[in-house]
């Protein structure tokens, strides 16, 4: 019994005794006074017996019961995920990237990283999959909404970046014209097979650090870090649980996104019904990487 419990406790047992004292009392007391002295002490013995058994009795109980229903309703919310997960040790391969590539579904597609393109292809690949391009067709066809970023081949981060991955800029810049390629191949296909109204593209380049690769699959949101002197693609995929953690994420590639409208590679919008390709962006690009 806590302290103050304590306290009720021997505020109700006195209560007893000090009714039974003007019980006694009554009996000397004048005829208009007796009935309420007696009363009054009847009262005082009623109320102490009544708090004496609910504090010895009921308050443990109901303690009891409080506290453990406070602790279920704590268990419930701690156990509700918040953060991030680990996914997979090695993101490079990990099959929970391509659900959208069998899902008939429309779907809210963001993929952003550093080349994110080329390794999307050499997944597909190894899977013996449709290319990349074809299924980002039958994605568009199916109504979905797709925004791709990687960097920018000309940008001064790339020596800095592929050192910090411990690779050449030779071999970073070759995988972002692996990109490329991929862009163009999937205008030509738009060219002949375009998408309907609902449907949206965007790839663009930019030229900002991008601290980590990001997949947005709808509601699933997988992110991998990029550390030194280990390439991107060999870090550890992690799912981000929460919907407050999935803005985090989203808004710092939202941000890029935006700021990116100067490298606008491949567009369909809904304002219009044919493929934009920006060539000449292209031509400048694949000129900084070294290919025609």
């Amino acid at each position: 019994m806590t302290g103050n419990g304590l306290l009720r406790l021997l505020f109700a047992l006195l209560l007893i005794p000090t009714g039974m004292v003007l019980l006694l009392l009554a009996g000397e007391a004048p005829k208009g006074f007796l009935a309420l002295v007696s009363g009054l002490g009847g009262a005082f013995i009623v109320a102490g017996t009544v708090a004496a058994f609910r504090e010895i009795a009921l308050a443990r109980s109901e303690s009891a019961d409080t506290a453990k229903d406070i602790a279920n309703r704590l268990q419930v919310q701690l156990q509700q995920p918040i953060g991030i997960q680990l996914k997979s040790p090695v993101r490079r391969g990990y099959d929970g990237y391509y659900q959208w590539a069998i899902s008939t579904e429309p779907g809210q597609l963001f993929f952003a990283g550093r080349s994110v393109l080329h390794r999307i292809d050499a997944d597909f690949k190894q899977r013996r999959l449709a290319s990349v391009e074809e299924v980002l067709l039958r994605k568009l066809q199916e109504g979905s909404v797709i925004r791709i970023l990687f960097l920018d081949p000309r940008s001064d981060l790339i020596p800095r970046l592929a050192k910090e991955e411990a690779q050449q800029d030779r071999q970073m810049l070759s995988d972002i014209g692996v990109s490329l390629d991929v862009c163009e191949r999937l205008f030509h296909l738009l060219q002949s097979k375009p998408a309907p109204p609902r449907a949206q593209l965007h790839i663009r380049v930019y030229d900002e650090v991008p601290h980590f690769a990001y997949h947005r699959d709808n509601d699933q949101v997988i992110v991998g870090f990029y550390f030194a002197t280990a390439l991107g693609s060999a870090s550890a995929a992690f799912e981000v649980i929460d919907a407050q953690s999935q803005g985090f994420f989203e808004g710092h590639f939202t941000s890029i996104f935006e700021r990116a409208s100067q490298g606008r590679i491949l567009e369909v919008s809904p304002h219009g019904p044919n493929p934009h390709f920006n060539a000449a962006l292209v031509n400048d690009l694949r000129k900084a990487i070294g290919r025609p």
